[in-house]
């Protein structure tokens, strides 16, 4: 691969993380105020500073012609679009129901082998108990055996027509039971893609300007609809431009803290609000479905090569065990302390990324003592997955972890974080 190419590819993770940010930070569905609990110095020496007005900013940008980066994120975005369509609907009572939607085990056995692929059809219905004519609910599957501490997602196809084929391995013998959860409706899927897409204003940023003793908060941003003067700040690699309504008596080069709130504005009706509230969200589908028992049947196992970047992995990658998670497409190495501190010996770690990189950063100290209802989240997995698809790099698949062990918290417990970091180890060790 060209330098070139790589440099375009890394490009695109980087405005990716960006998106995602906003992604993550545009619906609010409660609307509630609500500060950051990051507070961020600001180093300004990559920043080449000026006082300007913005309306002057715009009129002299010249007409670019879009680069391939571009092209290739207007194509993602447009893929993202066709996978959901508008959904808009008159009444709740025509929206996906949980209760009156069918399940139905396909080819069911008395005994299942470890191993062995369980199919179930699902038939999406509404509250009136109509067929639904079209797909895109956001569903969530899972097959879990607590005494076991084991769990795994799974793979869901969806036709489009309102019937989704859910598709089960079981990687353990025991009993085990299968929840399928609609955590949302098309139709309300739908509509936080809209709202989403309307939502460019809702993140406020806040400058902090020091000048000796005094000290001023003003608003800063990507674009700001002010006639005051601004100070511009223009990252000197690619030009790219971040505004802050300039403080009186003090300099651009005051700026040294940077803080984000969210606006009181909210992009869904109330109609649609009624979609989310907490009882309409994550309800069980499968209610009536005993659980299932797995034998062991003398079946061969596979053998699997060592974890290395660039593999291609399957849906589910993995399933957790006693509470340990195990990959199901390569063979993974269990790495004590000591092996772990002979493997980052003369290695330099860059971490980039979101809150669950600042969760590997406090949790490795712990073990090296020498140093996901997330519709947004789902859609962040679907995207990096697309840009990453095509370069040699090794990926850990926290949203599949995530479900397999059955948290529902954004911020997973350190068992999770534990076995998130041993996949990743297990890539450059």
């Amino acid at each position: 691969m060209s330098s070139n190419t790589m440099l375009q590819k890394m490009l695109l993770v980087l405005i990716s993380l960006l998106v995602i940010a906003w992604i993550m930070s545009t619906i609010s569905q409660n609307s509630t105020k609500l500060w950051s609990a990051i507070y961020v110095p600001i180093s300004l020496s990559p920043w080449n500073i000026s006082t300007n007005s913005l309306c002057s900013e715009i009129k002299m940008s010249p007409v670019k012609t879009p680069t391939e980066t571009e092209l290739r994120i207007r194509k993602i975005l447009k893929t993202l679009n066709q996978m959901i369509p508008p959904r808009p609907f008159t009444h709740v009572n025509s929206t996906t129901s949980a209760t009156h939607s069918t399940v139905t085990l396909l080819n069911p056995r008395d005994t299942y082998c470890r191993g062995d692929q369980l199919d179930i059809l699902l038939e999406a219905r509404d509250h009136l108990g109509h067929r639904k004519e079209y797909g895109g609910d956001f569903l969530r599957a899972r097959m879990s055996s607590p005494a076991l501490k084991a769990g795994a997602s799974r793979k869901v196809t969806d036709f489009n027509n309102g019937t989704y084929l859910v598709s089960f391995t079981l990687f353990w013998e025991g009993q085990v039971s299968l929840s399928l959860l609609l955590i949302h409706p098309s139709e309300g899927v739908s509509a936080l893609w809209r709202a989403r897409n309307q939502g460019y204003d809702k993140i406020i940023f806040k400058g902090k300007f020091v000048n000796g003793t005094s000290q001023v908060f003003t608003e800063c941003g990507l674009t700001l609809n002010s006639s005051s003067e601004l100070c511009t700040y223009l990252y000197g690699r690619d030009q790219e431009a971040f505004y802050c309504m300039k403080p009186h008596h003090m300099p651009c080069e005051a700026l040294t803290h940077m803080t984000t709130m969210n606006r009181e504005i909210s992009y869904l009706s109330v109609k649609e609000k009624s979609l989310f509230h907490k009882s309409k969200v994550g309800v069980e589908m499968m209610k009536n479905l005993k659980n299932i028992g797995v034998s062991h049947c003398n079946k061969s196992e596979k053998s699997t090569e060592k974890c290395q970047t660039g593999m291609k992995i399957p849906v589910p990658g993995g399933y957790t065990l006693q509470g340990r998670w195990i990959t199901t497409f390569c063979d993974q190495i269990q790495l004590d302390t000591n092996k772990i501190n002979g493997c980052l010996k003369g290695k330099l770690i860059y971490l980039l990324g979101d809150s669950t990189l600042r969760q590997w950063i406090y949790y490795l100290p712990k073990v090296v003592k020498s140093m996901f209802g997330d519709f947004h989240g789902y859609i962040q997995y679907l995207t990096l997955n697309d840009i990453f698809k095509d370069l040699n790099v090794g990926v850990i698949d926290a949203w599949d972890m995530t479900v397999a062990y059955g948290t529902n918290n954004v911020h997973p417990p350190d068992v999770v974080i534990g076995n998130q970091i041993n996949m990743f180890l297990n890539y450059i060790c």
